[in-house]
Order: C-alpha cells, then structure tokens, then sequence
C-alpha cells in the first residue's frame, strides 16, 4: 500500500512530466471497497484466532503449583521418662518408741534386767523393751493390784469397803505402809484377788506368789503395770480412781520402814503425777527395785521400769533413774 506524499509546493502532484519517470500505476484488483474488505477479514481472523496466534508468538508461562511451606508446628515439650520410683523414707519411729529405746540404752550395768514399757494413752500405742514381758518379784507393786480388787468388787457390790478400809488403802500406797498391806491381803482373799485381777484386766504375766503369804513375791511385769495403771485411769469409778491417784501423788519421800522411795518416777528433781514404787532385797541374791506410774500432768503417758540387779541399791537406783530420766527427755 502506498501512501500519497505532499509536494514541496503544496500543490497536489500530478503526472511527472520528466521524460521516462511515470507515475506508477494503480495495482489493478486493489480499490478501496476491496481495501476495506480485506480489513475487515483480517480483523475477524484476529478476533477468532488471535490468542491462539499470540499464544503462538507469547506462549503464557507455566505456573507450577507449589505446594505451600508447611506451618511450622512446634515441637512437643518433652516429658521426662519417669524414672525408678523412689522409696518412701521409712516412717520414724513413734515417741513411746523412741523414749523407750533412749531408756534402754542406759541400762549398761552388768547383769542389770530391766523391764521398760509405756504405754500412749492418747494413741493406744504401747512400746516395749526386749525384756518388758519378764516377770519379776512385784515387791510393793502387788499392793495397788490388792486395792484394784478391793474397790472394784466395792463398786460392784459385792464386798463392802469401809472408811478404815480406804484409810489402809491410802497407808499401802503412799507411805508403803507393809502392816496395812497385811491386813488387806487377809482380809480381803490375798492370792485369789490377784487372780480377779488378772481375769478382769487380761494380764499376761502376773501370777500368784508360791508361797500365798508372801504377797512381794507375786509375778509381774513392766508390761502388765501399764495396764494396771491404764484401768485406775480408764476404767474404775471416779471415786476410786481419785482415791488411788491421790495417794499415790503424795508419796512422801521415805517410806514407812525408812526406804528412800525418791527415785525413778519420785525423783524430786522430775517427779511423776502418781506413782507406785518397789524395791525387795535379797532373793536369789539380788535386789527388785521398781518405779511405775504416770509421768505426765496431763496422764498421757504410763510408764513402768522393773528391775532385777546385783547387790547394791545405790547402783540399782542409778539404773532406774537414768531409764526414767531419758524417758521423760523424750515425751515431756
């Protein structure tokens, strides 16, 4: 297609009339109608396949479907792996366990037993030594047993207890009066309240004397007192409790035949609420020497140290005395 040029003098250009230049010819088959005609055809082909031309010339880019970053997911915490269980620590022994084997470890004189219990009244809990089941002489101690029988069989009416009887009571047991123990012991069946006793209460090492006149030689032991002592506090009418306890807490320091009673439990320096002292000499060459009772103001803890030792109540007394010292370190 060619296009029309202006002249230099703005005049329309005709047929140059320079010798040989001839103005081309019109290219024959190619008129305007035709001109526009082929336009048009073009333009429809671009519409219908134009964009598979340009898809052609231009192919469009590949996308390539990219999966996306996974979310970053955060580690779980670690758990420990449980390791081997770990033992529970042993449970320390109780306090009347503890006070027990401090008093036991006192007793270093040769050919010394000495029995030691006590009993947790708050608890129930009764602690003992190797030899708190060994039965010794009771010397004094059968004497609280013999009133024990006389004023429960009072209460229960099976016997009457006069005003003189309670004033023997109170000689046998503060004082340690040996004369109103006698007359207790005739009067009042001597072995066989022993034996009342030990049914009632469910002793297990008591027994009679062999020789039935001979009530300091009734078998005994550190265990047994404690529950003797438990029925006076527990068990018995208040009347008789208090009457038993009473005498017992004013013991006076000497005894009825002069024996110096203040040790153990009466020690003035650490003096027990009540208390039942014994002591015997010189069967089987030995001496009994015995300390039993309450301990505490408030009655929570009985305590019995019985013993059988050499020769010597200096030396018997020591034993008893650091047995109960140590005990009452631990619990008061």
């Amino acid at each position: 297609m060619t296009r029309a040029r202006r002249a230099g003098s703005g005049h329309r250009a005709g047929p140059s009339r320079r010798r040989g230049l001839l103005r081309p010819a019109r290219t024959p088959g190619f008129s305007r109608s035709r001109v526009a005609l082929l336009g048009t055809t073009v333009l429809a082909v671009l519409a219908i396949g134009g964009p598979l031309l340009f898809g052609l010339l231009d192919p469009a880019v590949e996308t390539e479907q990219v999966a996306p970053a996974p979310t970053a997911v955060a580690a779980p915490a670690r758990v420990p792996t449980p390791g081997p269980p770990v033992p529970a620590a042993a449970p320390g022994p109780s306090p009347v366990q503890a006070a027990v084997e401090a008093a036991d470890a006192t007793v270093t004189r040769r050919g010394a037993d000495v029995g030691i219990a006590v009993l947790d009244r708050s608890t129930g809990a009764l602690a003992l030594n190797d030899e708190a089941d060994d039965a010794m002489n009771s010397a004094s101690l059968s004497k609280l047993l013999t009133a024990i029988d006389l004023l429960d069989r009072g209460a229960a009416g099976r016997v009457e207890v006069t005003a003189a009887d309670r004033r023997l009571v109170r000689a046998a047991l503060g004082p340690s009066d040996d004369p109103a123990m006698n007359a207790l012991w005739t009067r009042f069946g001597g072995q066989s309240g022993i034996t009342r006793v030990v049914e009632r209460l469910g002793l297990e090492d008591t027994a009679v004397p062999a020789d039935p006149s001979q009530w300091g030689e009734v078998q005994l032991s550190a265990r047994d007192m404690t529950t003797v002592f438990r029925h006076v506090l527990e068990t018995m009418a208040p009347g008789d409790r208090d009457l038993l306890l009473g005498a017992m807490s004013r013991a006076p320091a000497t005894a009825s035949d002069g024996f110096d009673q203040a040790f153990g439990l009466l020690d003035p320096d650490g003096r027990g609420v009540a208390a039942k002292q014994g002591w015997l000499c010189c069967l089987k060459s030995s001496v009994d020497l015995h300390s039993t009772g309450v301990l505490d103001p408030e009655g929570r803890y009985v305590v019995a140290v019985l013993s059988n030792q050499p020769f010597g109540y200096a030396a018997a007394r020591a034993v008893v005395d650091d047995a109960v010292g140590a005990l009452r370190d631990v619990l008061v």
